[in-house]
C-alpha cells in the first residue's frame, strides 16, 4: 500500500511510520518492510511509537537481564529510541514523555547521539524476538494457512495483532486489526470452522479456537 501511494504521489515529502524493535519483524505492523519502502523512494522518515507506548520500558525480567549484561547504568527507553535512530533516513524520532525525568533521560543520550553498536543491536533484536514469543500465539507467519481459507482470513496478521494487544496493551492493535479485515479479507468471526488451516499448520495450532479468542478481543 505504501509503495503504491509513493509511486502515485511523488510529491510526498516525508513519511511517518511506527518503528520499534518489537514491531520490526511483526507480521501486522511490518516496520522493517515499511522502512525499506521509504528508503526505496528516498523519503525521510518520522518515527512514532519508538518505545511502543511504554511497552519497551515495562519489560519482563528475562529481557531486563539481557540489557543488564550490556550496562546497568542505561535506561531501557534509551535502547528503544537509539534503535530507531540508528537507521539511515530517520529524520526525527518522536518519543512520548510523561515527566521531566524522562525528558532529561532522552536529552542525555540523544544530544551527542551514538548509534547502537553491533553488540547492542544484537541484544535489542534478541529482546524483540523474546517479546514476540511471550504471552501470545506462537505463530511463525509462514502463511500456509492463508491460501486455502475459504473466508480469506489473513490468519497470521490477526494473530500478530492479538499478540501485540495482549503483550503490550498496544492501543494501535485494534487499528491494525481493522486494516487486516478490510479489502476482502475476513474477520476472525467469519471463520466457518472447516479446519483446513489446522491440517496444514506446521505449529499444530488450534487455529479455530484461537480465532474465536481473537474475535472476542477485537470484535
Amino acid at each position: 500500500m505504501l509503495e503504491q501511494i509513493l509511486t502515485e504521489h511523488p510529491e510526498v515529502e516525508i513519511v511517518q511510520i511506527q518503528f520499534n524493535y518489537a514491531d520490526y519483524l511483526s507480521a501486522s505492523v511490518q516496520s522493517k518492510k515499511v522502512y525499506e519502502v521509504c528508503r526505496k523512494f528516498n523519503k525521510p522518515i518520522l518515527v512514532m511509537e519508538p518505545v511502543k507506548g511504554g511497552g519497551l520500558v515495562n519489560l519482563p525480567n528475562e529481557a531486563k537481564k539481557m540489557y543488564d549484561e550490556l550496562s546497568q547504568n542505561v535506561s531501557l527507553a534509551s535502547y528503544a529510541v537509539r534503535f530507531a535512530a540508528s537507521f539511515d533516513g530517520m529524520y526525527k524520532v518522536l518519543s512520548g514523555m510523561s515527566n521531566f525525568e524522562q525528558l532529561k533521560d532522552n536529552v542525555d543520550y540523544m544530544k551527542d547521539f551514538v548509534p547502537l553498536n553491533d553488540k547492542e543491536m544484537e541484544t535489542v533484536l534478541k529482546v524483540g524476538e523474546l517479546l514476540r514469543r511471550m504471552g501470545g500465539i506462537p505463530c511463525t507467519a509462514c502463511r500456509y494457512c492463508v491460501d486455502g481459507c475459504p473466508m480469506n482470513i489473513s490468519i497470521p496478521d490477526l494473530f500478530s495483532c492479538y499478540n501485540t494487544k495482549v503483550q503490550f496493551q498496544d492501543w494501535n492493535a485494534g487499528y491494525y486489526y481493522n486494516v487486516h479485515t478490510q479489502n476482502g479479507h475476513g474477520k476472525a468471526s467469519d471463520c466457518i470452522k472447516c479446519g483446513k488451516c489446522e491440517k496444514i499448520c506446521p505449529q499444530h495450532l488450534e487455529i479455530r479456537n484461537l480465532l474465536t479468542k481473537v474475535s472476542e478481543t477485537f470484535e
